[in-house]
């Protein structure tokens, strides 16, 4: 019986195979993003908790006690259990203010997990494409370094019946030894962008072709994810001014408490038929004087919300910077694209004169690589050109505040 391979027998582990979008996925799992969404869920949690934490709440106590004397109004043994409903009926608007404060604080958090998703979308697509490229530039040196081994081949033969002087085989021969050094380097970057890719998606992946982004041109319309959540801290600092503010005015609060207890006398001629009470409490808090403690307070979070507006308005204006440059490096990639279309083209018809030309002994050899290296550089450089729009149109996307992970195609 034929045996056949392990590798046929056992399918091979550690590599997650995909295209673009299949890495965006694994990305979105990484340890990062998942930062970002226990954040979130922490946010949503702490707001239900203040929301929660203003409805009537009720609480049991109870108690025992033995006293050593006892007269008509301290029995010698008692037990007392009570039930009390209570519920603050103002605070000096802290309640709606931490009610606003925690909804902005949620939709902060919202933006950030997507702002850090886009971020990590842009940092996985950028090794994407640029390990395409990378990948471009390798098969064009091993194109490059066949065709010299054919034309050392050649000189070979040339030289044993001296033809061609042994200079000319030399020339040849080193930049065999050069292409040998640049395919290494290529095959150097390529895994060290397998590298990032891989702490990125948490998984050790082979990259497939073909993934493209959708990119109409149009103005933009909103701002970036992060800006947004910028802006939901600001609204946050505004509303922890309004808390701290609210400390000047009095607080009204209303408890109902039902209490049952049993009085135990030594003496019987102090017993009493009592054994329950509700009581009904309004009472009014009102903070009149605390040596500037609650001025201090505000002063302190009315200068965070200055700090933080300052903050939003400088990025803003960086964000806006940004697009531009964005923009503009989109718009020169699309003309790169053109350019190295007829850079090849021109490089693929001066090679193929010249390879004639060298063949029939016309032009010398430094023509010739000269020639060559053009050739094969300007195939990579239009793959590369070609990626980098891609790569601009994701940036783009980035910076007019859309889900780049939609786009892809």
């Amino acid at each position: 019986m034929k045996k056949l391979p392990l590798m046929f027998l056992f399918p091979l582990f550690g590599f997650a195979s995909g295209n673009l979008g299949e890495l965006l996925n694994l990305a979105e799992q990484n340890h990062y993003v998942q930062s970002s969404r226990y954040q979130l869920e922490s946010a949503q949690e702490k707001a239900y908790s203040v929301k929660s934490g203003y409805l009537p709440s009720l609480s049991l106590g109870a108690n025992q006690t033995y006293n050593k004397e006892e007269n008509m109004f301290t029995p010698e043994k008692s037990r007392t259990g009570s039930a009390t409903l209570s519920f603050m009926l103002y605070d000096g608007g802290k309640r709606e203010a931490q009610f606003s404060q925690q909804n902005a604080l949620v939709k902060s958090a919202t933006f950030s997990l997507s702002s850090v998703q886009n971020n990590v979308s842009l940092d996985v697509i950028y090794a994407y494409f640029n390990y395409l490229s990378t990948q471009a530039s390798l098969e064009s040196t091993q194109q490059k370094k066949e065709q010299l081994l054919a034309e050392r081949h050649r000189l070979e033969q040339f030289l044993s019946v001296g033809a061609v002087t042994e200079d000319e085989l030399q020339k040849i021969i080193s930049s065999i030894e050069q292409t040998n050094v640049d395919i290494l380097t290529l095959k150097n970057t390529l895994n060290n962008i397998s590298n990032t890719l891989e702490y990125l998606t948490a998984e050790r992946v082979e990259i497939k072709q073909g993934s493209s982004i959708l990119f109409q041109d149009v103005q933009k319309e909103q701002q970036r994810f992060d800006i947004l959540a910028l802006e939901e801290s600001v609204k946050s600092a505004q509303e922890e001014a309004n808390i701290a503010k609210s400390a000047h005015l009095p607080t009204f609060k209303i408890e109902d408490t039902y209490s049952r207890f049993k009085n135990e006398y030594a003496n019987n001629a102090w017993e009493s038929d009592k054994e329950n009470q509700n009581s009904i409490v309004l009472s009014m808090q009102w903070k009149l004087f605390d040596f500037g403690s609650t001025s201090a307070n505000v002063q302190a979070a009315q200068k965070n919300y200055l700090a933080k507006s300052s903050e939003l308005a400088y990025e803003k204006h960086k964000a806006k910077a940004s697009y531009l440059s964005a923009y503009n490096s989109y718009r020169t990639a699309l003309a790169k694209i053109e350019a190295n279309k007829a850079k090849l083209r021109a490089s693929e018809m001066t090679y193929d004169l010249v390879k004639k030309k060298f063949q029939q002994g016309i032009v010398n050899n430094v023509t010739y690589l000269d020639a060559l290296s053009e050739k094969f550089d300007a195939q990579a450089q239009l793959q590369t050109a070609l990626n980098e729009v891609e790569y601009q149109k994701a940036v783009l996307l980035y910076e007019m505040g859309k889900e780049i992970k939609g786009a892809i195609q």
